[in-house]
């Protein structure tokens, strides 16, 4: 049977005093910058010099920074650009600056399943996948709901990998709808968006 996550299974008390660099801000980025932001939790945005979406980002009224200075700072960087962008941002930018009792978190699993991604053992390493596009995401959060996600873990090198990955769920609002635990290898190879709704209804 599923094991499915709401919001009385994650600890907000867990990203406490942690700052969170979400590189990346297209339409997954932005929702999710937002709603760590108004979850009052640390949080900036990495770009590289120059993105169109640095100035929107400011307009937003989030920090941004260049991606390596955000990953340097971060306990948790979220990696969300584009998949095929995901080993040339993470080797040049942020790979240097995991180290030991950091976590890195995808929301797509391909590239650390297929070896793109090789963090170092000491780095805790989960993916959330919200089951939505970040318009509907932000939308529902404003509201006070949220859209269901996926959580997996890969690396757990802390022995709290799942509940930063749950804190990180909750603070986005994906533990008000559900959160269903799997695997990257699931998550990678089945067609997702075609059965959420049979678990999140």
């Amino acid at each position: 049977m599923a094991t499915i996550y709401g919001d009385t299974h994650a600890d907000p008390g867990v990203l406490r005093g942690k700052t969170i660099a979400v590189i990346g801000y297209g339409s997954q980025g932005q929702a999710q910058a937002l709603n760590l932001r108004d979850s009052g939790v640390p949080v900036v945005v990495g770009l590289r010099s120059g993105s169109a979406a640095w100035t929107r980002a400011e307009v937003d009224g989030v920090e941004v920074r260049e991606i390596s200075d955000a990953a340097r700072y971060a306990d948790l960087v979220v990696l969300l650009v584009p998949d095929e962008q995901h080993r040339a941002v993470y080797e040049r930018g942020i790979g240097p600056h995991l180290g030991r009792g950091r976590t890195l978190l995808v929301a797509h699993g391909s590239s650390v399943h297929t070896g793109q991604l090789r963090p170092a053992a000491e780095v805790d390493v989960a993916m959330v996948v919200p089951c939505a596009p970040g318009e509907r995401m932000r939308a529902l959060f404003r509201e006070g709901r949220g859209v269901p996600a996926l959580l997996a873990i890969h690396q757990d090198a802390t022995g709290r990998a799942e509940a930063t990955a749950l804190a990180y769920a909750q603070a986005i609002g994906c533990t008000r709808a559900g959160v269903r635990r799997t695997t990257f290898a699931e998550e990678v190879e089945t067609d997702w968006p075609s059965v959420t709704h049979s678990w999140a209804s």
